[in-house]
């Protein structure tokens, strides 16, 4: 059942983050981690997804990442009630992995639940890229590179972020109540600030263009999910920062 929202309306849906705080993960592991977990427990339906990690018709609620912590620890985060619950249930079992065959065994485990907020906000907040958003694909990439036009690098920026975030709102189970033919009001946009930039971007033997820095948004985004392409790779991860 989908949660419509009126204008301006958040709602509160719980998030899980689980910390693997013995294992030391590099990048290039955390997909063969995913696999392990998604091999693991491909009959649940809320933890199922494309193996490739590539957008496959819905938002992936349950999401690996490495988090920026000293050191850098790897972590499972899902978000809405009924992934929580499932998530909750299932892998506090979970006491070892198996990566290229190695078992790890898996002793410390910390599980943080809350309530967090989602979606329009009549307060503005900042949020940071923790990995490169890949909201582009290369043809629209080169489009953006050959504009010479500040403001319409922006526009199309802007554009293609608030796809990602709508994306990821009907797979949560949010719809902000459409204006006219718009999800969004005048006070209901992305920005009006935008800092990126773009950098390179090695995933699965492709040269991708990604980009980092900061953005303003009215919107809400609970900590460390990921929006755009790849999100199950880790990128496009994002965190308030004001």
């Amino acid at each position: 059942m989908f949660l419509r929202a009126k204008n301006r309306e958040r709602v509160e849906m719980k998030r899980a983050i689980l910390f693997f705080e013995d294992l030391r993960l590099g990048p290039s592991q955390i997909s063969k981690f995913r696999e392990f977990i998604g091999n693991l427990f491909k009959d649940y339906d809320v933890i199922n997804y494309d193996a490739s990690g590539e957008r496959s018709g819905r938002y992936p609620l349950i999401q690996f990442k490495l988090i920026n912590r000293e050191p850098a620890v790897p972590a499972i985060i899902t978000l809405t009630d009924k992934a929580v619950n499932l998530f909750s249930v299932i892998f506090m079992n979970l006491n070892k992995i198996v990566i290229d065959e190695i078992q790890i065994s898996v002793h410390e485990k910390n599980l943080q639940i809350e309530e967090v907020g989602f979606g329009w906000s009549t307060d503005t907040y900042v949020y940071q890229f923790m990995s490169p958003w890949i909201g582009m694909d290369q043809k629209d990439c080169q489009t953006c590179r050959r504009t010479k036009s500040v403001a319409e690098k922006d526009r199309m920026l802007k554009k293609y972020l608030l796809r990602d975030v709508l994306f990821m709102s009907e797979y949560v189970g949010y719809r902000p109540e459409p204006v006219g033919d718009r999800y969004w009001g005048t006070d209901q946009k992305i920005g009006p600030e935008l800092r990126l930039k773009e950098e390179t971007v090695h995933l699965k033997g492709e040269v991708l263009t990604g980009f980092t820095g900061i953005f303003k948004t009215n919107f809400i985004i609970p900590d460390y999910l990921g929006i755009g392409k790849s999100v199950l790779q880790g990128f496009g991860t994002v965190k308030r920062i004001i």
